[in-house]
């Protein structure tokens, strides 16, 4: 700390009186600014937002009055519209006083007529209603989750004298999504209906639906294109498998019979989409009094009695009045009876609805090889036909046709399944090869690398011999010119020098004590 502080001291000694006072004015400006802004930042009142997302219109009449109120406000524009902010002690009383005045307006629904005047015309009455339709709708469309905003605009229905001459009520409906959210087909048609049974005479079909990007979201046209052809595009799908599953089938029958590669079937089927509903109402004969009697009258005539023989003969005597003589009497009896009956018609009746899907016509072509024989074929006819369900009243044909195969499309499928496999053994046996080429290489790798450091371990060895051999080389040259005395003692080390005394010591010894010598090397030895 303390050379820090010296290091200051001598750094603010380099400087002349003139530096030194820009210095300190430039510091204690530096203090006010900072002074400044702090009292000026914690005096600002807090600011939080008093009516947040609104219409221009509105926000420019609660800014103008908090302006006669002499209400510190701040204005914020975003995408969603305009947010205005109060001081937090000021947003209570500003909320209510604006509320009382009917601010922020926003889109109001029937609550309009709540204002009405007196006076109001037929005209201004039409124009309340049509804005409170539209602010009713709005509001209520705006409480779908996926909606952010909504606008609705309608042209109500213009009635006429003549039928030719009205026009139809339509509505337009913007609406502005929320982030990442998007309309399912569910809510899209429950918005047309909800508007359409909000409107007297408004028609779903007189709706459209846009987003903030200009996109139809109630396209009708696009609806139905897509329906048909997803009808089509489904009707096509389950012919074609109806006729793959047919295929097969017949195809694997004739394989497990003849072979694989002995027939090919080809099937062609029509299917009938078509639904229909028949009435049928059949008229039965009454048999034997089996109906129901429906009405019966019977009528009966009975007469029994003498009388005299009537009639007399033929001519005119008989028919001349005078008087007839008595004849024998006779016994008469008369009895005649009759009946007629009405019977209830005997009919049946019935509903009969076609599914669509069923077998309009079939058409399966059979080609067998040359050396088919005939009964073969005509086996293979009446088997397919029975597997296949051919109805000859429908119209279907079931055709056999003995040709003579071609091999040549086999012998390609060979030769190229052969080179496929040949290919697949030579890239097999070059995966092993360059398999075994990279463990060799591996391997003489690591033969190199451990022949490498052998040989620089040898290198080192010898390079550590041959300096050793030298060392005792000089040692011993050394040796002998100190022994000889041409090295002097000044240029002796101190190792040498004490080599040198003990030397002299023990030759002395040996020259002067000679047994006492021997006798210990004697011992040495022993001991060794």
């Amino acid at each position: 700390m303390a050379d820090w502080k010296e290091q200051y001291l001598q750094l603010w000694k380099k400087f002349n009186k003139r530096q030194r006072y820009t210095i300190i004015g430039v510091a204690a400006l530096f203090m006010i600014a900072i002074l400044g802004w702090s009292y000026w930042y914690g005096s600002k009142p807090d600011m939080v937002p008093l009516f947040t997302n609104m219409e221009t219109k509105d926000a420019g009449e609660v800014a103008a009055k908090l302006k006669e109120s002499k209400i510190q406000y701040e204005v914020q524009e975003s995408q969603k519209g305009t947010t205005i902010l109060v001081p937090a002690k000021n947003v209570h009383n500003a909320r209510l006083e604006l509320a009382t005045q009917g601010l922020p307006r926003g889109q109001k629904g029937f609550e309009i007529f709540d204002d009405s005047k007196l006076g109001v015309t037929e005209f201004q009455n039409k124009v309340n209603y049509l804005q409170a339709l539209q602010g009713e709708l709005t509001r209520t469309i705006e409480q779908i989750e996926s909606v952010e905003k909504a606008r609705v605009h309608i042209v109500l229905q213009e009635d006429s004298l003549y039928k030719k001459n009205e026009k139809p009520a339509t509505a337009s409906i913007m609406l502005k999504l929320k982030p990442n959210a998007q309309l399912s087909k569910k809510e899209i048609k429950g918005i047309v209906n909800l508007t359409a049974h909000s409107v007297q005479g408004l028609q779903p079909e007189n709706i459209t639906i846009v987003d903030d990007t200009g996109k139809i979201l109630n396209d009708p046209d696009e609806d139905e294109e897509k329906g048909l052809g997803g009808k089509t595009l489904t009707q096509m799908d389950m012919t074609r498998k109806v006729q793959d599953r047919m295929q097969k089938d017949v195809q694997t029958l004739l394989d497990q019979a003849l072979g694989t590669g002995k027939a090919f079937v080809r099937v062609s089927l029509e299917l009938d989409f078509d639904q229909r509903q028949t009435d049928k109402q059949t008229y039965t004969p009454v048999v034997d009094d089996s109906g129901i009697i429906r009405s019966q009258q019977d009528s009966s005539e009975n007469y029994a009695g003498n009388s005299t023989a009537p009639g007399g003969p033929a001519g005119a005597q008989s028919n001349i009045p005078g008087y007839v003589a008595q004849q024998n009497n006779s016994n008469s009896n008369y009895e005649k009876k009759e009946s007629t009956k009405n019977y209830e018609i005997n009919e049946e009746k019935q509903k009969v609805v076609a599914s669509p899907g069923s077998v309009k016509r079939l058409n399966i072509a059979v080609l067998v090889n040359d050396d088919v024989t005939r009964t073969q074929q005509d086996s293979i006819t009446r088997s397919v036909a029975a597997a296949a369900g051919i109805n000859a009243e429908r119209g279907d044909t079931v055709s056999v046709e003995p040709l003579p195969f071609s091999t040549e499309a086999a012998d390609r499928r060979a030769a190229e399944e052969q080179a496929a496999r040949d290919n697949e053994n030579r890239i097999f046996y070059m995966e092993i090869a360059a398999g075994l080429l990279l463990l060799a290489l591996v391997a003489a790798g690591v033969m190199r690398y451990r022949r490498k450091k052998r040989l620089e371990q040898e290198a080192i060895e010898q390079a550590a011999r041959q300096a050793a051999l030298e060392k005792k080389r000089m040692e011993d040259e050394r040796a002998s010119s100190i022994a000889a005395g041409e090295i002097g003692s000044d240029e002796l080390t101190d190792e040498e020098k004490q080599h040198l005394s003990e030397r002299q010591a023990l030759e002395e010894l040996i020259r002067t004590k000679p047994a006492e010598v021997a006798m210990l090397i004697k011992t040495w030895l022993s001991e060794d």
